[in-house]
């Protein structure tokens, strides 16, 4: 199967009655890669991460076969941040801050290898976004 999968990678900040984290990997395409990678042999991966994020965290997505061509890397510019509260109810949940970041000036390029893709997901991002990565393939 082959999976394109554009969407976000980012940090998240999460609270829960249980616990708390101030700086995780999060992000909807960090979620469906690693998700895909247990059904699936090889993933593509189209986002933008600043240059506070990690090569261990990059590492991580390509242990997870999630091919990172397209992850863009804005060297001097701060990678997508969310943080929420979680209530007693895990379906309910407040969100605390949202710093677009990298997002304000992602422009997405599909690699010519991701060209033949079967599978399309379009994961959390600005619709103006998902169609210029539609329109590329």
């Amino acid at each position: 199967m082959s999976l394109l999968i554009v969407g976000t990678v980012a940090f998240d900040g999460i609270e829960t009655p249980f616990g708390k984290v101030d700086r995780i990997l999060g992000g909807s395409a960090t979620y469906i890669g690693i998700s895909a990678s247990y059904f699936n042999d090889k993933s593509n991966l189209i986002s933008v991460v600043g240059g506070d994020f990690s090569k261990k965290n990059i590492m991580l997505l390509k242990e997870h076969n999630i091919d990172c061509e397209g992850l863009s890397i804005m060297e001097y510019e701060k990678t997508f941040f969310w943080s929420g509260k979680y209530h007693a109810n895990m379906n309910h949940r407040d969100t605390i801050e949202t710093q677009l970041n990298v997002l304000e000036k992602f422009n997405p390029s599909v690699p010519e290898n991701y060209q033949d893709c079967k599978y399309l997901m379009l994961a959390n991002l600005m619709p103006s976004i998902q169609l210029e990565a539609i329109n590329q393939l």
